[in-house]
């Protein structure tokens, strides 16, 4: 059960937003000190085209939030590298995946990458309904993702809009009845710094 409830405004959150503006500007706030360089995982991996990569605007204006925070924003592309400089590393799940297991593997994997040591890992998800109204969750093959890569999971954190006490949620379908998901999942993954080797 998460214990940290953060607002995220008082209007319902757009489904189709990947970087919901006031989760990501509180994430880069709490979790990168200015200056700080912050990294972009958005799924699906945007487009590219020879050198250059074509973003959604959800994704480009995420860029331009993080760079007014005062901390260096960058998109990853989905090239494979081994450079580990970034102290934050945002990731976003929160496009309905057709495989939510091979979709956290792939961006833990390309968080993995890119995370200097001490840094961190914040992955937004949220609970999906299936065709067939199924509920799925895909906190569980975050987490599994993730420590698989020896991460180390810190927290579980709650974003919904609020207005007051209420959580504001979005209008509930007609039919057929089922659960109104309100809420972003934020799951927090810590890089351990190296022990130095025992010198004799």
């Amino acid at each position: 059960m998460p214990s940290t409830l953060w607002a995220a405004g008082t209007d319902p959150v757009d489904p189709d937003d990947r970087w919901p503006a006031p989760i990501v500007s509180r994430a880069v706030t709490e979790f990168c000190a200015p200056g700080g360089r912050v990294l972009l995982v958005p799924w699906p991996a945007p487009a590219t085209r020879g050198p250059l990569t074509v973003m959604a605007p959800d994704t480009a204006a995420a860029l331009t939030a993080v760079d007014r925070l005062d901390r260096t924003a960058r998109i990853e592309s989905g090239v494979s590298g081994s450079v580990r400089a970034n102290e934050l590393v945002l990731a976003s799940l929160l496009v309905l995946n057709s495989d939510p297991v091979a979709a956290a593997d792939r961006v833990v994997e390309l968080a993995d990458a890119r995370l200097s040591e001490g840094g961190l890992l914040v992955v937004l998800s949220r609970c999906h309904h299936s065709d067939d109204g199924v509920l799925s969750d895909p906190a569980g093959a975050i987490v599994a993702a993730a420590q698989a890569a020896d991460l180390l999971y810190l927290q579980h954190i709650i974003a919904a809009p609020l207005h007051g006490d209420t959580v504001t949620g979005p209008d509930a379908p007609v039919a057929p009845a089922r659960h109104t998901v309100a809420h972003i999942d934020l799951l927090l993954f810590l890089r351990p710094e190296s022990v130095p080797a025992f010198q004799r």
